[in-house]
């Protein structure tokens, strides 16, 4: 079973990109209530809603890089394990991103609009899977995998400051919690 999982540094490029994905989006959102949240919680108490927005951010993203990897493991090695870095990482920045650009077009344009909203995410899954089926045949397809790799392994160095701020502020919340 364990030859059917990827290597580790592909997997740790993957998670990477969700990571900064997901942490970037909570960040933002949390930037953005930041000034209204000054006027009525204490210091502490924006420390916990951080602390437990940056938990779940942790939760997410290793349940959608276990999917991947089971993903990964029932499909065939030629489908997704032989180039798990970029097909994982097209993978993640489809769905991940077509849901991050539905949830802001939902915020933008209210539950009047929703199924009308849903066509612009479904283009978005629609090319990653063109990205994905005719990774060969097109050249700038080819280079698109290639920018992809690139950007997914500089991203590994995000998790050099995610890891332990994950882990601190998981420390956090349990304590917070047993106490």
């Amino acid at each position: 079973m364990l030859k059917r999982i990827p290597q580790p540094q592909p997997i740790l490029q993957v998670y990477a990109v969700i990571a900064v994905m997901l942490s970037a989006w909570t960040v933002t959102a949390f930037l953005w209530k930041l000034s209204a949240w000054l006027l009525v919680l204490n210091l502490g108490e924006i420390l916990t809603v951080f602390s437990y927005a940056m938990v779940t951010n942790l939760v997410e993203s290793l349940i959608v890089l276990l999917l991947l990897l089971i993903v990964c493991a029932l499909l065939p090695p030629r489908i997704l394990r032989d180039d798990f870095a970029a097909r994982g990482t097209i993978l993640v920045l489809g769905f991940i991103g077509s849901l991050m650009l539905y949830m802001r077009l939902f915020m933008k344009f209210g539950l009047d609009h929703a199924v009308g909203l849903l066509v612009v995410p479904f283009a978005a899954l629609l090319l990653t899977a063109f990205l994905l089926g005719f990774s060969s045949k097109f050249r700038f397809v080819r280079i698109f995998h290639a920018v992809v790799l690139w950007i997914s392994d500089r991203l590994v160095v995000f998790l050099y400051i995610l890891v332990p701020l994950y882990v601190f502020l998981l420390a956090y919340v349990i304590y917070r919690n047993i106490a």
